[in-house]
């Protein structure tokens, strides 16, 4: 089963083609019959170079991700040994015939695990320092999750459109969250 980063990268590929097909088709639509035509191959090209651009931004953020994942990863294996338990993080079940017991799991791997679930059994120690910091954050995600809001109600991209309302539902989780520690620890 194909990763879903290696999905994306496929994508991008495909849509960097059919941009390139489309930009060659609009310079053979000169011609003033053609002009509706033409009005749809730029609809066409205008999306897939919206859709590629996102293929791009996926791809991006999933390294990151990784980077992120191997570094924190690393400092945590190093602090602990070869066993690495992430507090809040539950144990990731890899599928038989991944490797050895104890091989390590590459961070692009985990990156899907992570994205599997948000978690829930979260435990925080009661310091103001952290209190504070968590409502920060929420000061953060309540403003992006209104910015979300807007761009979902003025984009005029539907891919765009759908993308600010899921990123605005997210923002919405993160919110509901990081109330519930306020309200376990304040």
């Amino acid at each position: 089963m194909a990763r879903m980063v290696e999905i994306v990268r496929e994508a991008k590929k495909v849509e960097e083609n059919a941009e390139k097909e489309y930009k060659k088709l609009l310079k053979k639509l000169e011609k003033p019959e053609y002009a509706d035509l033409k009005g749809l191959v730029l609809r066409l090209a205008i999306d897939t170079i919206f859709h590629r651009h996102l293929m791009e931004a996926l791809e991006k953020a999933h390294k990151e991700a990784a980077e992120l994942l191997e570094k924190h990863l690393k400092d945590l294996s190093e602090e602990q040994g070869e066993m690495i338990l992430i507090p809040g993080v539950p144990t990731i079940v890899m599928p038989l015939g991944f490797g050895p017991i104890g091989a390590r799991v590459p961070p692009e791997e985990l990156v899907e695990e992570f994205l599997k679930g948000m978690p829930t059994e979260i435990v925080v120690p009661e310091e103001k320092k952290i209190i504070d910091v968590i409502k920060e954050y929420l000061e953060l995600v309540e403003r992006m999750r209104t910015l979300y809001g807007e761009l979902s109600k003025r984009a005029f991209h539907p891919v765009v459109r759908e993308l600010a309302r899921e990123i605005m539902r997210n923002e919405e989780q993160h919110e509901a969250i990081l109330k519930g520690l306020l309200k376990k620890y304040s």
